[in-house]
């Protein structure tokens, strides 16, 4: 065994979660297979597939749900000294510097004592060296979950202890680095009859499913269906940046048909027609804004809506191009048609409401993708 070193090694900090290849397809349900069984799902991962969904469930749901979690990282790879996830609970100017640990294994059968006994040993030997500090909590995560013996371990500290320390030779001492033999010193001996056993976890399949639905990245690995949609925003007392141009539109829609210069609400307030006819266009303008919150918060990508209002700019066309009608009839007349437009089977047509369909009219206006005074 080498020498004994004085200071942790740091732990580079790296990049969040990746978006997963073929994401749309897995949604839309493309030759995927969809729907799957999430159990199922994750016994099709690769192994570096289980390890990026762990960093989701850690980066989505723990770091949302523990307190104080300031880092987030992979570790998983050649030379990773078993470490996996760490998820850091100090700044880096802490200590020292707490953390936890999860360990990803994902195998064909539920995890043993005998291979898990490895796992164990290298925090064992490192925190020994100091090449890191003794994690908080150690966590063993996989999707088959673990055997009966190997729970009774989790549970029974001591019992792990005493395992361990009787099959070091066999379960362990190859097993930690391929460079060299680690066998069971003094010193290594009383490291493990200090340590703190209790440390380590099992994370359960099914709570790891569950706690991963909580997150922004569960549907484009399940393809499950969204979730209740919230309600829609309520347009702000004034105008916003954001809607400049639809609302520049429909001063232009009123003031041609009123007679009468138009460039702020107090133009037409006495106006009842009219000034309805406002309020409502930005009611549904606000709505449909929330179903692209819904496709960027729980799909994790607002092209989703992006191409749904192309099929509004598509479907609606013939309606908004139409020659011989005022700004207030081509707007009547395109809301009204895109009531019944038929959506093709549109990964968000479950999610959209009348108000829904009124908003996309505005939103095509908002991206000067029409114009109701200049067709």
């Amino acid at each position: 065994m080498g020498a004994v070193k004085t200071k942790p090694k740091s732990i580079e900090n790296l990049p969040l979660p990746t978006p997963w290849p073929n994401a749309n397809a897995r949604l839309l349900g493309l030759g995927v297979g969809l729907p799957v069984d999430p159990l199922d799902r994750l016994a099709q991962f690769s192994p570096e597939d289980f390890e990026r969904f762990t960093l989701e469930w850690a980066s989505g749901y723990l770091a949302s749900k523990i307190p104080n979690i300031c880092e987030v990282q992979q570790r998983g790879g050649a030379g990773d000294k078993g470490r996996d996830i760490v998820v850091w609970l100090d700044a880096t100017t802490a200590s020292p510097r707490r953390w936890s640990l999860y360990q990803c294994k994902h195998y064909d059968s539920k995890l043993g004592i005998g291979t898990a006994a490895a796992e164990i040993g290298k925090v064992l030997y490192y925190t020994l060296i100091r090449d890191y500090t003794t994690p908080e909590e150690y966590w063993f995560v996989t999707h088959r979950g673990v055997t009966s013996d190997f729970q009774d371990y989790i549970d029974e500290p001591e019992k792990l202890r005493a395992y361990i320390l009787t099959n070091w030779d066999a379960r362990c001492s190859t097993k930690i680095t391929s460079k060299e033999k680690i066998s069971l010193s003094d010193k290594l001996k009383a490291h493990i009859e200090a340590f703190k056993f209790s440390i380590f976890r099992v994370k359960q399949p099914l709570a790891l499913i569950e706690e991963h639905a909580q997150t922004r990245y569960h549907l484009t690995v399940f393809g499950q269906p969204l979730i209740d949609r919230p309600p829609p925003p309520t347009p702000p007392s004034a105008v916003a940046a954001s809607e400049t141009e639809y609302v520049r539109q429909l001063y232009q829609v009123i003031s041609a048909d009123i007679g009468k210069a138009v460039s702020s609400i107090a133009d037409f307030a006495d106006y009842q027609v009219h000034a309805r006819l406002f309020d409502r266009s930005r009611i549904t303008f606000y709505c449909a804004e929330g179903l692209k919150e819904l496709a960027r918060d729980q799909m994790a990508d607002t092209a989703y809506f992006d191409t749904l209002l192309q099929e509004f700019v598509d479907g609606l066309y013939h309606d908004y191009t139409a020659r011989s009608l005022s700004g207030l009839q081509r707007l009547l007349n395109t809301v009204k048609a895109a009531q019944s437009l038929q959506l093709s089977g549109h990964i968000l047509a479950p999610h959209v409401l009348a108000k829904d369909r009124e908003g996309m009219c505005h939103q095509m206006a908002n991206e000067k993708r029409l114009n109701w005074c200049a067709p």
